[in-house]
């Protein structure tokens, strides 16, 4: 029996179609095109090993039977497609970073949907997973941002991934809060038009961050949502973290997104 590596956009990509993870989970059907690379070679009681593009690897299924064509596939998508069906999902506690691990697997090639895949890479990746989870990283939202050169400037030329764009121009960015307050990174404001207020981390963060980030989004709510009648939340971007961060992050409903720079 093979291994394979399944990769996928994370859910909610493709709303609720055949190609989304939600989707996919739901119905236990692997959706491919029919011309995916390596399609062909894959079989029942083959493992699969899922990969979400942009964040990493997160658990492991069983194919439960032959490939099976989708009749409606060319009325929906205007291609050929079908899906294998898939069973015995394991999801891992937390997603493996693929950076962590991609250097050592047998197939380099990251862009594949159905990546070929062997005994030893499964094991290096659970290797990987338990000594990711024994130094104290579990999951965050779920999400990476993936960024340009340039942290700070990269965040402002990729805010449409958070669907947000900078504060007008009467709110200056690195803002100064005030004696005792500090300086904020970046203030923005969502498709709502309430305040989110960015925090970046370019090195490995605990959770000091959090009450930091608290305490500009207490001077922001005080100051100028109160007036305008808008809501405050913030965002730290941060390229690792420990479980401090994420538990008092989640206790205070601050979003932790991971930055992977390149």
């Amino acid at each position: 029996m093979s291994i394979w590596i399944f990769s996928n956009n994370k859910a909610g990509y493709y709303e609720d179609s055949d190609w989304d993870t939600s989707t996919i989970l739901k119905h236990k059907r692997y959706y491919f095109k029919s011309s995916e690379p390596n399609r062909t070679k894959v079989a029942a009681g083959d493992r699969a090993i899922l990969r979400e593009y942009g964040t990493g690897l997160w658990g492991l299924c069983e194919i439960t039977g032959d490939w099976t064509d989708d009749p409606e596939a060319k009325a929906k998508h205007e291609i050929e497609a079908g899906w294998f069906p898939i069973a015995k999902l394991h999801k891992w506690d937390a997603t493996l970073p693929y950076e962590l691990v991609k250097e050592d697997l047998s197939n380099q090639n990251h862009r594949l949907r159905i990546a070929k895949a062997t005994e030893e890479d499964l094991s290096t990746i659970q290797l990987a997973l338990r000594v990711y989870q024994r130094l104290g990283y579990g999951s965050t939202d779920g999400d990476f941002f993936v960024l340009e050169a340039g942290l700070e400037e990269a965040v402002k030329a990729n805010l449409k991934q958070l669907k947000l764009r900078l504060a007008d121009e009467s709110i200056q960015q690195q803002c100064s809060l005030g004696i005792g307050i500090g300086r904020t990174d970046l203030i923005c404001l969502d498709e709502r038009d309430d305040f989110v207020v960015l925090e970046l981390k370019a090195v490995h963060s605990s959770d000091s961050v959090v009450g930091q980030l608290l305490r500009y989004m207490g001077y922001i709510r005080e100051n100028w949502a109160e007036k305008a009648g808008k809501k405050v939340r913030g965002i730290i971007l941060t390229p690792s973290y420990d479980e401090q961060l994420r538990l008092a992050a989640k206790e205070a409903g601050i979003q932790v997104l991971r930055v992977r720079i390149q």
